[in-house]
């Protein structure tokens, strides 16, 4: 039996540095193979850096405008094989499509409808596609002989050989097209180039999309900023419209308690009137009761006056209106209250505009109202002051309008918190006050078709002001 060969150490040596060898030769083929896999081509780091700023860009844009010009000009850049990016947005009524941008600025009225040519088709596909010559002659067999014309001026050569087509889509809702057509010669378009456009026209339709929301979120908060503001003034002439309602509803209150009123004493008032004669026509001419007996019945008819006063107040006959001169009846008033005013050292400025024309008015219900102010207003200065009446033409005069009054004092003002009652009937801030007068000098104007109101500020003054039209309303009643 043979024995076994032994192996020396140097053979051993040797073959295992042979097997290392090979081992490490393997191991180079292998990272050779895996080299292109794992480095991208200096064109594709190119692009992934344009897409990095392109996205950069566009976030801090908030111009629509500007936001179609960087994509414009990046794919431009992306494939200077191009001729020329050309991008559609569509109109957001009908989905129309109409040119938008182009490398040089130049943007003709250019429009079609999706599914037209390649704009249309880049519309309604589902991602970026790159056509041949064959189906670009395909697409554009579409157009119009006037689109075409349009199409020729902002591309150059036309028609192209190859072109990339992108819709600019997000979240299901298609905004517009991206078309990239290439130059005759020069175009090196290829399919691994479409996820670059895909995402540059991804990236475009998210920024359009911020953009739009952004001006829709304005429009809404301005409509809702005009809403509110409508919602304020009709809230304000709703209260004006209550308040004044509340306001007849207390004056015919105060009317039906005086004709009330009235009533109720006349009786008695002239069964006492009656007595009295009586009593007198018993009585000799000598005797001295007849001398209180006329202090009597003269008391006693001035009572009677003032009954039918307060009967006829809400009652008076449409006769008892005449033509009126507001000056002298301003100027009456200010005399009769001369004496109060030099008392309480209180100075008068009238400025009576001599352009106002008379009107029809019941006059010793306006003398009432005039009083009862000015008196206010001397009571509102109790260390003097300066009274101011003055008039003016109202502003439809020259159709018979009528005229504008203001009795302003320079006294210590009204609180805020009091001005909305003034005219309230038993509303009063004075101690030994009824609050009637304002009230019912409001209800006279009312009656009159005109108007009152009052302004005030602490510590400077009070001015009432009151409107009066040429004649009161038909069927005036007091």
């Amino acid at each position: 039996m043979a024995k076994p060969r032994r192996t020396t150490a140097p053979a051993l040596v040797q073959r295992r540095h042979h097997r290392l060898a090979q081992a490490l030769a393997r191991i180079a083929q292998l990272e050779r193979a895996a080299a292109p896999a794992d480095v991208p081509p200096p064109s594709v780091t190119r692009r992934l850096n344009a897409i990095l700023a392109v996205c950069a860009a566009l976030l801090v844009t908030q111009d629509i405008e500007m936001i179609l010009q960087i994509v414009v000009r990046e794919a431009d850049a992306l494939f200077p094989g191009s001729s020329g990016p050309l991008l559609f947005l569509a109109d957001e009524r009908d989905e129309r499509l109409w040119l938008r941008a182009t490398r040089d600025g130049v943007v003709p009225p250019l429009s079609m409808d999706p599914g037209q040519s390649l704009a249309g088709r880049a519309y309604v596909a589902p991602r970026a596609m790159l056509l041949g010559a064959e189906q670009i002659v395909d697409a554009l067999g579409t157009l119009t002989d006037e689109q075409s014309e349009q199409f020729a001026s902002i591309v150059a050569p036309w028609p192209p050989r190859a072109a990339f087509l992108a819709p600019l889509r997000v979240e299901g809702q298609r905004l517009g097209a991206l078309v990239l057509p290439g130059a005759a010669a020069e175009a090196h378009f290829a399919p691994h180039d479409l996820p670059f456009i895909q995402s540059l026209t991804d990236l475009a339709a998210v920024a359009i999309t911020a953009r739009r929301q952004l001006v829709r979120a304005a429009a809404l908060q301005h409509d809702l900023a005009q809403s509110r503001s409508l919602h304020e003034q009709a809230q304000a002439r709703l209260d004006a419209a209550q308040a004044q309602l509340l306001q007849s509803a207390k004056l015919a209150a105060v009317g039906e308690l005086a004709a009330s009123v009235a009533h109720e004493i006349n009786n008695p008032l002239y069964a006492a009137r009656n007595s009295l004669y009586l009593v007198e026509q018993d009585l000799p001419e000598s005797a001295p009761q007849r001398v209180f007996l006329g202090i009597a019945q003269s008391e006693l008819g001035r009572i009677a006056r003032i009954i039918t006063r307060m009967r006829d107040f809400y009652r008076p006959d449409r006769d008892e209106l005449e033509t009126t001169d507001v000056n002298d009846l301003l100027d009456e008033t200010v005399e009769l209250v001369r004496t109060h005013l030099r008392h309480g050292q209180v100075a008068v400025v009238r400025a009576l505009d001599p352009a106002v024309a008379p009107i029809t008015a019941h006059a010793d219900q306006l003398r009432q109202v005039f009083l009862n102010v000015m008196l206010n207003a001397c009571d509102a200065m109790p260390g003097g002051g300066v009274l101011t009446v003055t008039t003016h033409p109202a502003a439809d005069q020259s159709s018979g309008g009528g005229v504008l009054i203001a009795i302003a004092d320079t006294g210590t003002g009204i609180a805020s918190e009091h001005l909305p009652h003034l005219f309230e009937p038993f509303y009063t801030t004075k101690p030994q006050g009824t609050g009637l007068g304002l009230a019912i000098s409001a209800h006279i104007i009312t009656q009159h078709g005109g108007g009152i109101t009052v302004a005030s500020e602490l510590g400077v003054g009070t001015t009432f002001r009151i409107a009066l039209p040429a004649s009161a309303p038909r069927g005036h009643r007091a």
